[in-house]
């Protein structure tokens, strides 16, 4: 014999949901016109289970801008500027060397936008090409698909970073710049014999990250600076750069979150991007912890 339990309607946190709350009651389980003990006071119940798939999220595809802006790089028909890259290369015989220049087509309304910098090459009309002596056509390639919203991958990004550093420092694209930064220094290891030549690289090109890298080489490696490396042409102005990273040997990097003494640049680029103060992070150590502590006081 069958027994059918009605749906019952119960209040779950507010909500009034139909359902099962319960499937039966003890005095239904005793009632021995419903077949549902045995002589032995086992069960004879079947419980059949219907679970339902949740529906998918609907799929709606991301906003086309980036990949529409990427469609126009390089684009011929569309462009109404144009670099021409000038590259140098050794005739078969090696006695002299050829000059060619490499056409790169682009868009001054995305230039003026992106990257002003570049857009100011052209000026105010005519004409409308301007030639790039400065830069590899590989590495200008990278720097104008980057304007275009594109991501340099991580092989070109590590073989030609200070090439890309160096353009992306001349024309102000400072993500790239920064990129670019985070790529030499993670492929890079310091050691005694080019301590000193990145750490004047870094100061000149205002790179933060590398300046660190090599101020916690030296702190930590002491000894082998002392009798290894010249430090006659140590900056002074970046003393106060090296007692921060003895300090943080010293001490670790624990500290208060609103301390920026001996903050990482990491730490200090993205609280300056928190705040919207972005284009500070292309700056030296007390440039930012200026820029921090005058955006506290203002708030």
């Amino acid at each position: 014999m069958g027994l059918t339990i009605p749906k019952k309607r119960f209040d779950s946190q507010r909500s009034i949901v139909i359902g099962f709350k319960d499937f039966m009651s003890i005095s239904d389980i005793f009632d021995t016109s419903q077949n549902i003990l045995d002589g032995r006071w086992g069960t004879s119940l079947i419980i059949a289970v219907s679970i339902k798939e949740p529906p998918t999220a609907a799929f709606v595809p991301k906003n086309p801008f980036q990949d529409m802006m990427q469609n126009k790089f390089l684009d011929e028909e569309s462009s109404d500027v144009c670099f021409e890259v000038s590259t140098v290369e050794a005739n078969e015989d090696n006695t002299s060397r050829a000059r060619t220049l490499i056409p790169f087509r682009a868009h001054r309304f995305i230039l003026e936008i992106c990257a002003p910098m570049l857009a100011e090459l052209f000026g105010d009309g005519e004409p409308p090409v301007v030639t790039v002596n400065d830069i590899k056509p590989d590495v200008f390639h990278q720097l104008l698909w980057y304007v275009y919203g594109g991501t340099v991958p991580e092989t070109p990004l590590k073989e030609y970073a200070k090439d890309i550093i160096d353009a992306a420092d001349k024309y102000s694209i400072v993500n790239l710049k920064l990129e670019a930064e985070a790529a030499y220094v993670e492929s890079t290891t310091i050691t005694a014999d080019n301590a000193m030549d990145n750490l004047l690289y870094a100061d000149a090109k205002k790179l933060a990250v590398l300046k660190e890298a090599v101020m916690d080489f030296l702190a930590d490696n002491g000894g082998e600076v002392i009798g290894n490396v010249s430090l006659d042409q140590f900056p002074g102005h970046l003393v106060r750069d090296l007692l921060v990273a003895t300090t943080r040997r010293n001490e670790g990097d624990s500290g208060r979150d609103d301390d920026f003494t001996t903050m990482r640049v990491s730490e200090l680029r993205r609280k300056l991007h928190e705040k919207g103060v972005g284009m500070n992070v292309d700056g030296s150590r007390e440039a930012m912890i200026e820029a921090l502590r005058s955006g506290a006081a203002a708030s």
